[in-house]
């Protein structure tokens, strides 16, 4: 007994299993078995596994076929390795999803809040005029990156407003990985396209006289920037939604409600 456990891996490949035991359990039972277990993190072990059962299936049938021809016998044999494809191809490609949707990891930002990674720019902390000029000195040394990952809770709309300018007019990608709130969806809705990571958000609120923004006429700068976002493509029902929530409340729309409202110009 023993040793024949032992030999069914062979003797599958070489098709020499009944025909009805490889179909519904090698084939089918065992594709189905490690489908609802999440699939085979190892993408090369998988497909060598799949290989193994329909190579050993298509083999136990045309010996079946030898000894006793029956064309719906072939029929239903296909039908089973044709189901067995998808059950092999969607858990891998809901694996590869899923590990290219991987939060972004950050590094430490710099003192000015800005950050040189080979491949973007993070903008992380306050927004402030010293973060205006890093990000310039940054965009000066490695005017090749076209990414801008922002992490930061809001600051000062008037550095929020030159920073945006900066990023609008070198045509730049925003990305939000972490947290961007406040002034800093300034800067976000700047971007020529604009994604959200996993773990991202995105909080709005109204503007008020009072408190760290201190603006003369709360009015006239919340028009200022309502009109930018109309001129960005965002749907004018969000704007006004986004303009009336109370200055000192936070609103963080669903992922849906940013993709509808034009906020989010990637998946």
């Amino acid at each position: 007994m023993f040793k024949r456990v032992l030999g069914f891996p062979l003797a599958h490949w070489r098709g020499r299993v009944g025909l009805g035991v490889t179909l519904l359990f090698t084939l089918l039972g065992l594709r189905l078995a490690i489908a609802w277990a999440g699939g085979i993190a190892a993408l090369w072990l998988d497909a060598a596994l799949y290989l193994w059962q329909v190579v050993g299936s298509w083999r136990a049938l045309r010996r079946h076929q030898r000894d006793t021809p029956d064309f719906l016998v072939t029929v239903a044999a296909v039908a089973a390795i044709l189901t067995t494809l998808p059950v092999f191809v969607l858990p891998q490609l809901d694996r590869i999803s899923r590990d290219n949707l991987a939060p972004m990891v950050l590094p430490e930002p710099g003192p000015s809040g800005v950050t040189v990674a080979p491949d973007h720019i993070l903008l992380a902390g306050p927004v402030g005029f010293e973060m205006f000029e890093g990000f310039k000195a940054a965009l000066a040394a490695r005017p090749e990156l076209g990414t801008v990952v922002l992490a930061s809770d809001g600051g000062r709309v008037y550095a929020a407003r030159a920073i945006a300018r900066l990023i609008r007019d070198n045509a730049m990608d925003t990305r939000v990985a972490d947290t961007c709130a406040s002034a800093c969806t300034l800067l976000f809705i700047a971007g020529s396209r604009r994604s959200l990571g996993p773990g991202g958000r995105l909080g709005f609120h109204g503007y008020s006289n009072r408190g760290r923004l201190g603006f003369a006429d709360a009015g006239e700068e919340e028009a200022r920037d309502r009109a930018t976002f109309l001129a960005r493509g965002v749907d004018a029902a969000f704007v006004a939604r986004m303009f009336r929530q109370p200055h000192d409340q936070m609103w963080f729309p669903e992922r849906a409600v940013l993709q509808a409202a034009g906020i989010l110009t990637e998946p």
